[in-house]
């Protein structure tokens, strides 16, 4: 029996991806001798290059003009010759919509009115459920078994990422026994999307109350969050206790990282995402985003999410003339300190 190739189209961002690990792992299930080929972008490939159910991933470069024309047609011709028996597209551009009607004759993507003729698979892009019940739609053509079917994101740390987050810490001046002995607690307050954020002072306030408790602070996040950092550093009291990492971690480290950590304290971003997956406990704040959407799956998570007139919008940034003073959208600004500490309580720690 000749061996099926499917192909994903995956999404662009960490937290997306992982959602997408349920869907790809029932499939691989279903058909366990089937090679999995995922096209994803660059910054999320890291996520499954150690995923055992994707036998190979093929990141998706980023072009424009004339130029992407040219790199998808080469990327055509790489994918036609692996003879691919589905196409399963979660993306929802007309480019890849038309790549895949040329690749494969099964097509599973989401129809609207510029890709429906492509697809003979065509999925309602239901915006109310859960992402990852939605991306568990996508295969439902293949008639999946329901004991395949896992909620559960898929990411583990390998042994070489944990050693190489320790080593970090040790740099940082965190002995050892404190780093393995559930004394660390990981700040990710950054997003892509400023309407995500909440207020610098927030975190510093924790920080300071953490710090009290006996617990060093790691604060993480990507070169474009090093402004918010700053902001929140310099607002914390004890900086012997807090150590700034923004910037200098890659995926796999944020991985050990999340690993050793006793808490991670984060905004709707990949590091929450990431911490679900792991299983790590986890205060998650929500306001711009839907936790009812793309919220936390693991058993050990605590979602802070505080109803205000305009919360949920799903904004890039908030438009209110409050956010342009401050930075941070007043469905973000309703959260306390008490709801976090009272999170504390909630999760044991």
């Amino acid at each position: 029996m000749q061996t099926k190739n499917f192909l994903i189209f995956g999404l662009n961002y960490i937290g997306d991806v992982l959602m997408l690990t349920p869907a790809i792992r029932a499939l691989k299930l279903k058909f366990p001798d089937a090679n999995i080929y995922v096209l994803v972008s660059e910054t999320a490939a890291p996520l499954l290059y150690r995923n055992p159910d994707v036998f190979k991933v093929i990141e998706r470069k980023k072009h424009k003009g004339i130029t992407n024309i040219l790199y998808l047609y080469k990327l055509y011709k790489e994918l036609k010759k692996y003879n691919f028996y589905a196409c399963i597209n979660f993306l929802s551009s007309f480019e890849f919509a038309l790549l895949s009607f040329f690749i494969s004759k099964k097509r599973i993507g989401i129809s609207n009115f510029k890709t429906f003729l492509f697809y003979n698979y065509k999925i309602k892009n239901d915006k109310k459920m859960h992402n990852i019940d939605r991306a568990l739609k996508f295969i439902d053509v293949f008639s999946i078994k329901e004991k395949y079917n896992s909620r559960q994101l898929i990411y583990v740390p390998s042994e070489e990422d944990i050693k190489t987050a320790m080593n970090m810490l040790k740099d940082s001046n965190i002995d050892s026994a404190d780093a393995a002995g559930n004394k660390i607690v990981m700040f990710s307050p950054g997003s892509t999307r400023s309407s995500k954020e909440a207020n610098p002072e927030l975190f510093s306030l924790f920080a300071d109350y953490l710090n009290k408790l006996g617990y060093y602070v790691l604060i993480t996040g990507s070169k474009n969050d090093i402004p918010l950092v700053d902001k929140i550093y310099r607002l914390i009291s004890d900086k012997k206790l807090t150590v700034n990492l923004t910037g200098i971690t890659n995926i796999y480290v944020l991985g050990g990282l999340i690993k050793i950590s006793k808490l991670v304290v984060a905004v709707d971003n990949g590091v929450m995402h990431l911490a679900s997956a792991m299983n790590t406990p986890l205060i998650a704040l929500f306001g711009s985003t839907d936790p009812a959407i793309c919220g936390p799956e693991n058993d050990r998570s605590y979602v802070i999410d505080k109803k205000t007139d305009c919360y949920h919008c799903f904004l890039n940034t908030c438009n209110k003339e409050s956010f342009l003073k401050n930075d941070y959208p007043d469905c973000m600004d309703n959260i306390e300190l008490y709801d976090l500490t009272d999170a504390m309580k909630e999760l044991r720690i």
